[in-house]
């Protein structure tokens, strides 16, 4: 009788997945494949994804088939797992995070924008001690011509810009703190 483990060690760094396991993998990483080829080619250009998964996503553009495209993000899938997924998922995640944050800061900067109008004086007082003084007098002209304007886009983009850039070098705090006493 022959051993049919003759030959083989038992490795225990080897991580086995049951079939569930391995039909979970592979739905993920087809979700991941229909995800990277719906994404706008900037944002795919950052993940610095390999050649051949950039061909395969270019080709899903092509294909109209319903069936068909299912094929091919299986196949798209079956190319993700010879890559580093894992690093694709966790960039992909991190430009969301990113996305998050600059919602979160860009509510913080239109509060600037509303209250700059109404209580300045506190509000500039307290720029001064964190910025350079030739930016919060470029900030003051800015508040300046919005406020003949405030319809107007333009300087109110100029005017968001400009503590969009304040708040890149360090972070504003939110404005209605400042205000009360």
């Amino acid at each position: 009788m022959v051993d049919k483990n003759k030959g083989f060690e038992e490795d225990e760094d080897i991580e086995y997945l049951s079939k569930t396991q391995l039909k979970k993998l592979a739905h993920s990483l087809q979700d991941l494949a229909k995800d990277l080829s719906e994404m706008p080619k900037s944002k795919r250009v950052k993940l610095n994804l390999p050649e051949v998964l950039l061909s395969a996503i270019e080709e899903s553009k092509r294909i109209t088939s319903h069936i068909a495209r299912k094929r091919h993000f299986q196949y798209m899938g079956k190319v993700l797992l010879k890559v580093d997924y894992e690093k694709i998922q966790s960039d992909i995640e991190q430009m969301e995070n990113q996305n998050a944050n600059y919602q979160i800061r860009d509510q913080v900067i239109t509060l600037w924008i509303e209250h700059l109008l109404t209580d300045a004086t506190p509000l500039f007082n307290a720029l001064y001690e964190d910025f350079d003084h030739d930016e919060v007098s470029n900030l003051r002209q800015l508040l300046r011509n919005f406020s003949k304007k405030p319809d107007h886009a333009a300087a109110r983009k100029k005017l968001f810009q400009a503590l969009r850039q304040m708040d890149l070098q360090h972070e504003l705090p939110n404005p209605l703190m400042l205000i009360t006493p």
